[in-house]
């Protein structure tokens, strides 16, 4: 494990509520813009997905580092992941990739620190190196992989390095990511998930055809999730349910309008089961999170699924508190003792179902975090006070266990237990949630593919502080209003260039009578004189020479494009040695 150098962060920190997981994968389906690295030998090389091999000569565009309306793509996700207050972040990546990521976020938190601009100045950033051969399988594998070595220890927030949300107000989202653990905390949740609508993209997608179809069954009373699935799973388009799921859930809500972010926030009492030699076989048949996340959500709904996720009945209880063996999983910042007893994860209180709320964007609570959880903040009753009596009981709390932590408190220490024990003890009880980002809420979408690329870099536009106009621009130079261009750009214009609807980046070179029409162009791109783009995707350092006329073209790195070139709807790569 590489620990990013960060002189901002204190001798001691308090042990996190939360660990945001950023997964940064290949990028098989972002081909041209993403491709192998060099320098691989010939086993890591074999290891790699087979549609990420065949093509390219390997100048190791990273999928995670592609510009994004100015910024990397993982520094939109690592900011959001800050500013929800979520400031211990471990970051995966293929040993392949590892070191330009590992370049860039050192980067990064130099460029912070030289700023004088710290806006999260307890952000601690880990890097680790994925072997290309758990990598290369399935993201489920790397999960397992990093609970296998105790990356993760605590409850999670996994997400991946690809999801741009951008709320529609942005001054109050009614869905932000610290809302969302606010969800998970107060209702004590074993998984909590955001899908999006279908329709929350703000570009029509015509390059290729969309995702596929999934079949999310959830109950809309209580916000459970109850499954999820492809539709390639059934057959004649009939959908099989259990009785046992309408007995609990009589008018469950079937839809396949609803995609899902990839953003799961897990319960600590998923880790046993991800590194458990019972449900080894079964996990590593899973190539995707939504896959794990429908089995864990039949799971919890089940009848016998408390068993089947390995929880023994205490002697005693009636079988109404369970215990997983040999692990301490609390719920709190502190490490409670093993074989504590919990909730049956079937089972959830009539008060608790009152508390689950609709799952919509303008009914998830407010943005403001709450203080990370301490035990003896007592259960979950306390966190729906209102927000005058919530701040009371924390402020009296916190200084509460500041008087344990200092040694002063011995016997506030022990009553802290005490409370602990009891709401770590439901701990998962309110089973698995989800809140729809509807299209109200705005957008929400992953870049893990060329169109969703271009979708994300619009979006990302609004997220962008308004920019200054040029103070000086070429003869004849038209740049629409809702075109991007990079600072560095504007001096770089030939005369009677005209953009439209396009983002530009970095150090971008477009020479004189060029128009670009609905484009995203990366970054020491150089377009020559009476080029015509429309509708291209142009990735860095590619070169277009004059008069060429290019229409739905996907350009992958260092592609040099011939004078005259006439194509259109093709995919130019530069040609493997």
């Amino acid at each position: 494990m590489s620990m990013l150098p960060n002189s901002l962060l204190p001798e001691q920190l308090p042990k996190a509520q939360f660990r945001a997981v950023i997964p940064c994968g290949f990028g098989v389906d972002l081909f041209p813009l993403v491709e192998p690295t060099d320098g691989l030998t010939s086993d890591e090389e074999d290891a790699r997905p087979a549609g990420i091999r065949q093509h390219g000569h390997g100048h190791g565009q990273t999928k995670a580092l592609l510009p994004v309306a100015g910024k990397k793509m993982i520094d939109w996700v690592l900011e959001r992941v800050e500013a929800a207050g979520v400031f211990d972040i471990l970051v995966l990546a293929p040993a392949s990739l590892a070191k330009p990521v590992g370049h860039h976020l050192r980067a990064r938190r130099t460029a912070a620190a030289s700023s004088g601009v710290h806006t999260h100045p307890m952000a601690k950033i880990e890097l680790e190196e994925i072997p290309e051969e758990v990598a290369a399988k399935n993201v489920v594998r790397v999960l397992m992989w990093a609970a296998e070595r105790k990356l993760i220890t605590t409850d999670f927030i996994l997400l991946p390095c690809d999801l741009l949300l951008s709320p529609s107000n942005l001054h109050a989202p009614t869905i932000s990511l610290a809302a969302l653990l606010d969800r998970h905390r107060s209702d004590d949740n074993l998984m909590t998930t955001l899908f999006s609508e279908r329709v929350a993209g703000n570009v029509a997608e015509a390059r290729k055809d969309g995702p596929p179809e999934i079949l999310t069954i959830y109950d809309r009373k209580t916000s459970k999730l109850l499954d999820v699935r492809e539709m390639d799973d059934f057959d004649d388009d009939e959908v099989p349910l259990r009785a046992s799921l309408l007995a609990q859930f009589p008018s469950p809500t079937l839809t396949t309008s609803l995609l899902p972010t990839q953003l799961y926030i897990f319960s600590s009492l998923l880790l046993p089961i991800l590194t458990s030699e019972t449900h080894n076989r079964r996990l590593r048949h899973m190539e995707d999170f939504p896959a794990l996340a429908g089995w864990i959500s039949r799971l919890s709904w089940r009848h016998h699924g408390r068993a089947q996720l390995g929880f023994r009945p205490l002697p005693g209880k009636g079988g109404h508190v369970a215990r997983e063996d040999g692990l301490a999983l609390g719920r709190s910042t502190t490490e409670p003792p093993a074989g504590v007893g919990r909730k049956d994860l079937v089972g959830l209180s009539d008060s608790a179902a009152a508390a689950s709320m609709p799952p919509t964007g303008a009914n998830t609570p407010a943005l403001v975090s709450r203080p990370s959880w301490r035990p003896d903040l007592g259960t979950a009753s306390s966190f729906v006070a209102g927000a005058a009596g919530e701040a009371a009981q924390t402020q009296a709390a916190n200084e509460r266990w500041a008087q344990a932590l200092s040694g002063d408190g011995a016997a506030t220490a022990a009553a802290a237990g005490k409370k602990g024990s009891a709401a770590s003890a439901r701990a998962g009880a309110g089973g698995c949630k989800i809140v729809v980002w509807t299209q109200a809420d705005g957008f929400a979408a992953r870049g893990n593919s060329v169109g969703g690329f271009v979708e994300i870099n619009r979006a990302a536009l609004k997220l962008l502080p308004p920019a200054p106009p040029p103070t000086s621009t070429p003869a004849g130079v038209f740049i629409s209003p809702d075109s991007h261009l990079h600072a560095s750009v504007y001096p770089l214009l030939g005369e009677k260039v005209g953009i439209k609807r396009c983002i530009v980046g970095r150090n971008t070179t477009i020479g004189k009578g060029s128009k670009l029409t609905n484009c995203v162009i990366m970054e020491s791109v150089v377009i020559g004189e009476n080029v015509k783009l429309d509708n291209c995707v142009v990735s860095n350092g590619v070169q277009i020479r004059d008069r060429a006329a290019l229409k739905d073209c996907e350009m992958g790195r260092d592609v040099i494009v011939d004078f005259d070139t006439q194509a259109k709807g093709e995919q130019l790569v530069v040609e493997a040695e």
